[in-house]
């Protein structure tokens, strides 16, 4: 039943990731919906490389680990660190492992150079109403940084929760 609770809330993340860029209008910073190739690409990579780090099993605990990237024009990810970490040091970890293992991602549709900073912000929970809390928690923080101007609006903001068992 976790299991499954977890694949759903993957698959509303995955199926419809976001992104935020400077979209301003009456200077207010839109936050939507992203069908663009390279975050779909990004979301099923990163959710392989999770499967293939260690996580810390029988750690029942939920966190955002934000990590921050540049995609490289060959579609790699460079200069990864950690923007803000979750409280647990494991987990941070297997979400670094899983970033500096990121290849292929393509190259981004609003990048002149084929390279994108990107914040990711990767949601580990215990259920689907923790998901569903951490990412409205997440969504608003994000906005709230670009508004202020602490995170420049070209990065690319993508929130994903990964399956897990």
């Amino acid at each position: 039943m976790k299991k499954l609770v977890s694949i759903a809330i993957a698959a509303a993340m995955l199926g419809t990731p976001l992104y935020a860029q400077d979209y301003a209008q009456d200077r207010n910073i839109i936050v939507e919906p992203s069908d663009d190739a390279f975050v779909t690409t990004l979301s099923h990579r990163l959710e392989r490389e999770l499967d293939r780090v260690s996580y810390p099993g029988g750690v029942r605990q939920s966190g955002v680990v934000k990590v921050r990237f540049v995609a490289n024009g060959t579609g790699e990810a460079e200069q990864v660190s950690i923007f803000e970490d979750s409280g647990n040091r494991r987990m941070d970890l297997a979400a670094l492992r899983a970033v500096n293992r990121l290849h292929g991602l393509g190259s981004p549709r609003h990048s002149t150079d084929g390279r994108q900073a990107v914040l990711l912000n990767i949601i580990f929970a215990t259920s689907e109403r923790e998901a569903e809390r951490l990412a409205d928690r997440v969504a608003e923080e994000t906005a709230t940084m670009i508004a202020s101007g602490e995170l420049d609006p070209h990065v690319l903001a993508v929130t994903m929760v990964p399956a897990r068992s």
